[in-house]
This record gives C-alpha cells, structure tokens and sequence, in this order.
C-alpha cells in the first residue's frame, strides 16, 4: 500500500536571503555622494582658493566646514603665530597638544608680551623643539628699563621662553636627537633679561647661534654682544661655514674682540648693523676697557674678514660720555676701510671712528652712498639752548670737512635725530633775531648748508637732509617693542633744489647776488606781509611769485584758519636798509 503520508517538508531558511540583501546593500553604503559647491572641486584648486584668503577669521570659518576642508586651511590657519600673551600661549599649546601635526605648519612665530602678560609664556617652550618647518623667529621679552623695575626693585621679567637652550639644541643636539629647528633661516631675538641678578644682559651661551647650520639673518639687541670665545676654540672647519648673511645689533655693548670671532664664521655676510648703546644705565653700562671697543683698530681687523662680500656697513659707535678718549692713529701698514672692496653704502654715526677713515680718504671705489647720523651729538643737548641753535651748523660743518677730505665724493644723508634742526634751519627770523643768531651760531643761518650742499653738486653728488620722527608725538627709543611706534625718515632739504628748505624757497633771502638783482626792480609787498602787524619784510622774488612768508604759511595749511593770497601791489618806498 502506498505510503499515504507526505513526506516531511525541508524547513525553509530565511536566513537564505541575507547574503542576497547584504550584497544588494553593500554599494549603496560605500557609494560616494555627489558633492557640489566648493567640495566638487579637486584639493589642487581648493588650495589654490584658500592661499588667496588672507584673513584668519575667514580660514578658520572655512576649516570649521568639515573635515576635508579643515585638513586643508590648517597648514595656512597656523603658518604664522603671534603671541603677545600668556592666555594666548596656553591656548596654543593645548591645541598643539591635541593635534601634534599641527607643530609641522607653523613656519613664522613671533612671541613678543609685556610683563604683565608673561604668566603662560612659558607653556610654549615644548613644541617650539616640535616645530621642525619654523623659518622665522622672534622672541621679545620686557626690558629691564621700563617702569616696572625702575624704584630699585628686583628684576624679575626675565624671558619666559628658554632660548638659550634651544639654541643650543639646533646646533648640538644630544646624541640619537635630530637637531632642533632644523630649517630656521630668520632667528630675531630681543633679549631683554637672561635672568635676574647680573644676568640680565649675558650674551653667554647664545653665541651657539653663530654656528647654525640654515640661519640667514640674525638681530640681537639690548645685550652685551660678549661670549668667552676666541679663535682657538673654533675649527677650520667652522671658519667661513655658516650661510649668515645679515647680523644687527641694536643697543648693544659690543666686544670687538668677540666680533671679530664671530665675523670670521659666514661664508659670506652681506649686511652688517652695528648699534652700540647710545641709551645706558645701571646694569649695562659700556666697558671702560678700551682695548675691546669698537674704536680699536681691532675693528677694522674684524671687518676684513668680511671684505669681499659685505656691501652694507652701519656702524654706531654709541653714547660719547662713554668713548675712549684716545682715538687710534692711521698706519699704512693698518687694516683700511680700503679693502672692503664691494662696499656699496655706509650708514655711521658723526661719532663713529669709521667716518674719521672716511674723511682721510679711506674708503673703497665700490662706495655709491654715505649716511651720517646725529643722534649720539643731539642726546647731549638739553632744550633750546644755544647749543641746541648751533648743532645743525655743528653738524654740517664736521660733514663738509669731511667731504673736503675725500677724493671721489658719493651721495651723501645727514638724519637729524629730532625734529629740532629743521626747524632752525627753516626759520626766517626778522633783521634783529638774524643778527642775534648769527652772532650765537657764528654767521648765517643757513649757510654751512649751502656750502656743504655746493661742494657735493660741484662732483655731481647729491646732498639731502633728513628727520627722523614719530607718527605721534610720542617717542620711544630703540629696540623698538611690539605696540611701540617706529620712526620714519623725511627729507627737509636735497641739494637738486638748492634754495628750497622744509618747502619753502629762500632764494630771495639768501641769494645774495639774486637779492642784489631784485633790489633793481621796484619794490614789491603782498597785501598779507603789509597788514601783518611786526612783519615790514616781503622777501620776493621780484616777479610775482610766492614770497617767503607766504608760502611758509600755506606750507603750514594757512593764517589763522583763513587761506593765503600773496597778492601783490608796488612799493614806491625806498628799500630798509637792513634789506641792503
């Protein structure tokens, strides 16, 4: 008999399915969306989008987009850092803290605070031994002058950032340690305090820095320039090595023993700004020593080393209470400014004993342009005085010798440190002050200007006059801080416009053969110098044109707000014999 019961039915498997979905859901789970706006473009045009943004603010909007564009706004958003505080430094260490990468973009790094924003400096000093792209560095700290520390209070303000250390860690870094700061090209450093005590201005271990394998510019100031090196401790093979091409100095005591140490190193160094101190006080005083100042002819052993690649050469010798008073004497068989054969410019200060070489004709063919600066003569002048009256002439004077003693005359720019000699030189007196002047800074006014500026056209040389000022009427002086104001140079006279001094021309009173020449024709008095009570003058020109007063007062934006009309009308009076 036939079985009558089915057989038992093979249980169905749902799970059968389950690869079938998986693979069906598979590509839709890795397909990539399709993007559009900016993220449709490829990375190459996204950067070349984001280098064109220069605000931070608008890097950081863009990075905080997604991922992949904060991946790539980050190596701009942290290329350049300033830290001018303590908050500010925390904060930045704790972000390096959570992306280490972020160490490798920054390239440029300013720390430059105040001393009541020093607390947190200090948190930096472990990731700038991280950043191995950094090219550019500036450390600044607070200057033991300022008012925090001037009622003989201890000198606490040392620099926060330990610099010395890494320096010494770039240069010789411990064994099995890549070297610190392997690709640093500009190191700036401002030091202004090693420590407290007597180390405030120690130089010391610093001057490993000269041996730096990648650093091309180098500015120190407000320190000793002194280490205890000497040419034994260098090798051959460190000698005219290094790729230095730039060394300032600013406010610094130099020890021209240690310079010429130093200048023995780069293979060739272009630029050299030497800045003795012309602001000293306790602590930082120059050396009485005279054997290690610059007024040796020590010195010019040490430039020589750099003879045949230096082409521009500052020198400030420094405050003159504190010069050697016995100059050297000039032997033939003496290093000479001579043999700094691609010389191009010199920038001295009046006081500086290489602008004596100058004016004994030593000085290379390769020289197209000679700057001299005041500043250590005008800081022993106190108010008007009169010999605040004869400082410009001083001045002029001692140039024009100067230029008399050189056989090929170049350019020449006198920078006045203060606005004071412009406007002396751009006076018109009346005929009673012109003769009390002249009697206290010993003949016309203007005349050692004249003379000076004749003798340079008569080489087809060019004479121009300078101020140095500040945007405001605060002043400050060098180094020059973050927040502080930096002077600027502006031109009062140049020799291509003889008679014209601050804007105004004097031809018509200091000409003496044109004056001759306009007494001639009838006299001449605007309407503005004859209704202006104590003014009987009118220096013109005889023609019509602007006189003096006139276009001193339109120089200066007008007569009591009202604006100038040198109108004229014919004097039938004879001419004042103070005129003659």
């Amino acid at each position: 008999m036939p079985d009558t019961q089915p057989r038992q039915a093979k249980k169905r498997r749902i799970h059968h399915f389950r690869p079938i979905f998986r693979q069906l859901r598979l590509p839709a789970m890795t397909a990539e969306v399709p993007q559009t706006g900016l993220l449709a473009l490829v990375d190459e045009l996204l950067l070349s989008i984001i280098d064109q943004l220069d605000s931070r603010d608008a890097l950081c909007s863009l990075s905080a987009c997604c991922r992949h564009l904060q991946a790539l706004t980050e190596p701009y958003i942290w290329r350049s850092l300033l830290v001018t505080n303590g908050d500010r430094a925390r904060s930045i260490a704790a972000a390096l803290d959570v992306r280490e990468a972020r160490s490798s973009h920054i390239q440029e790094l300013s720390i430059r605070y105040p001393d009541c924003e020093r607390d947190g400096i200090q948190d930096l000093n472990h990731f700038i031994v991280l950043m191995e792209k950094l090219r550019h560095l500036t450390i600044e700290s607070p200057c033991p002058n300022n008012s925090e520390w001037k009622s003989d209070m201890e000198f606490d303000g040392w620099t926060r950032i330990d610099y010395s250390a890494l320096l010494e860690a770039s240069v010789y870094p411990r064994k099995g340690i890549s070297a610190t700061l392997p690709m640093l090209q500009s190191h700036q450093v401002t030091l202004h305090g090693h420590g407290p005590d007597e180390r405030q201005f120690v130089f010391g271990r610093c001057a490993v820095v000269f041996l730096h394998p990648t650093l091309k510019a180098i500015t120190l100031s407000c320190t000793n320039f002194d280490a205890k090196i000497t040419h034994a401790d260098i090798t051959d093979q460190q000698r005219r090595s290094t790729p230095l091409k730039s060394l300032t100095l600013i406010e610094c005591n130099v020890n021209v023993q240690f310079l010429d140490v130093v200048l023995s190193l780069p293979k060739a160094l272009r630029e050299l700004d030497i800045g003795e101190r012309l602001h000293a006080f306790p602590g930082c005083i120059p050396s009485t020593d005279s054997t290690t100042r610059t007024s040796q002819p020590a010195f010019l052993e040490a430039l020589i080393r750099q003879a045949d690649s230096l082409e521009h050469l500052s020198h400030i010798g420094g405050a003159t209470q504190y010069l050697p008073p016995i100059y050297p004497s000039f032997n033939d068989d003496s290093a000479r400014l001579f043999h700094l054969s691609n010389l191009r410019s010199l920038s001295l200060g009046i006081e500086s004993i290489l602008l004596g070489h100058v004016q004994r004709d030593d000085y290379p063919p390769s020289l197209r342009e000679l700057k001299v600066l005041d500043a250590s003569w005008a800081n022993n002048l106190k108010g008007v005085s009169e010999d605040t009256l004869r400082h410009p002439g001083c001045v002029l004077r001692h140039c024009t010798r100067v230029v008399k003693g050189m056989t090929r005359p170049v350019d020449l720019s006198i920078v006045f440190s203060n606005p004071n000699p412009e406007q002396i030189l751009s006076t018109i007196p009346t005929a009673n002050i012109a003769l009390v002047l002249q009697t206290i800074i010993d003949g016309p006014l203007r005349t050692p200007m004249y003379t000076l500026s004749s003798l340079l056209r008569s080489s087809n040389c060019r004479l121009a006059l300078l101020t140095s000022r500040f945007p405001t009427r605060q002043s400050y002086i060098p180094p020059y801080m973050y927040g502080e104001e930096v002077p600027f140079e502006e031109i009062f006279y140049d020799s291509d416009d003889f008679w014209r001094v601050s804007g105004v021309n004097f031809r018509a009173m200091d000409d003496e053969v044109f004056v001759e020449e306009v007494k001639k024709k009838p006299r001449m008095v605007c309407a503005t110098c004859r209704d202006r009570m104590g003014r009987p003058e009118c220096f013109n020109a005889g023609d019509g044109s602007i006189c003096i007063h006139c276009e001193r007062d339109m120089r200066d934006g007008g007569m009591d707000g009202r604006d100038i009309e040198c109108v004229y009308d014919v004097d039938t009076s004879a001419w004042p014999e103070e005129a003659k």
